[in-house]
Order: C-alpha cells, then sequence, then structure tokens
C-alpha cells in the first residue's frame, strides 16, 4: 500500500473547506435571483450610414418578438475574415446592441455584445451570441444569454432566438 502524510483532520477540514466553497459558489449562483427562458424571432434592417456611429460603418436595428419584445439598435465593431473566408464566405462579427426590452411585466434597456458568423454569399446566414453586459430599469444588474440565427441580404432579415435572462 502506500504511506499518507495527511492526517484524518487535515482531510476532513479540507472536506469542510471543500464542501464551504462549493456552498458559497452556489449561493452566489443563486444571488442572481430568477433566470427567465425567452425565445422568439427578430426582424434586422440596414442603418444609413449617417446614423451609424459603429466604427465599420455598419448598424443593424430591428424588434424582437415572442418573450422578449422591442426595438433594438445595434452598432458592429469588428467585421474579421479568415484565412477560410475565401472558401466558406463567411465572416466573424461583434456588436454593441441596446434593447429596450419588455420582458413579462418588466421594462427596461438590455444592452448586449455580440459575437457570431455571417454567411457573406447566398441566403447571408448568420449565427450569434447575445451576452447580456448591463441594463436599465429592470433590468439593471441583469445577466443571460441569448443564441440567434437567421437570414440576412443586403442588411435586411430575420431569425429567431433563445436563451435566458437573468435579472437581480
Amino acid at each position: 500500500m502506500f504511506k499518507s502524510t495527511l492526517s484524518w483532520t487535515k482531510l476532513a477540514k479540507c472536506v469542510v473547506a471543500f464542501g464551504a466553497a462549493i456552498i458559497l459558489v452556489s449561493g452566489q449562483a443563486n444571488a442572481a435571483g430568477q433566470c427567465i427562458p425567452v425565445a422568439g424571432t427578430f426582424t434586422i434592417n440596414p442603418v444609413a450610414p449617417a446614423d451609424c456611429p459603429s466604427p465599420v460603418g455598419i448598424c443593424g436595428k430591428g424588434t424582437f418578438s415572442g418573450a422578449l419584445r422591442g426595438d433594438y439598435f445595434s452598432p458592429f465593431t469588428s467585421i474579421v475574415p479568415t484565412a477560410d473566408t475565401p472558401t466558406t464566405n463567411v465572416v466573424l462579427f461583434t456588436a454593441d446592441s441596446t434593447l429596450h426590452a419588455r420582458l413579462g411585466g418588466l421594462t427596461g434597456d438590455i444592452v448586449f455584445k455580440e459575437g457570431g458568423a455571417f454567411h457573406v454569399a447566398g441566403d447571408g446566414e448568420f449565427s450569434e451570441l447575445f451576452s447580456i453586459t448591463s441594463g436599465t430599469g429592470a433590468f439593471a444588474g441583469a445577466t443571460g444569454q441569448v443564441y440567434g440565427n437567421g437570414t440576412a441580404v443586403n442588411g435586411a432579415g430575420n431569425g429567431a432566438y433563445f436563451g435566458k435572462v437573468c435579472v437581480p
């Protein structure tokens, strides 16, 4: 067999400390309040260059429908071709979006950081992750993620979303 240099007392202290850490982390996860599942559809429309503060010159606006409702504005912050873009016709993008949101009886703004991929040929398929970074009103301190996918040609299109919005 093997000889242990760890006493039973030290082992018990380690187990108690580990258990306390798990309880603390669980308590912090629950401190976020209530997570509400969301699903629905959204539209996207191009914004005129004069009304677009994007550093890459591309903005979108549209409307979320379904569980999460409201109008949004989305200035893109980057468009990045990859080494495979000449073959796949897919570019990566990021954006900062603000949704003037209604969710059940909750209202306020939800601010998202978006990251996604867009097929610049064909039907303009895209997929993206909206990460909630902040909010106002009932969404102050909100967290969560919303996943979206759809199609957009010449900046106009629609998609579907699902995810969760966690409010304090």
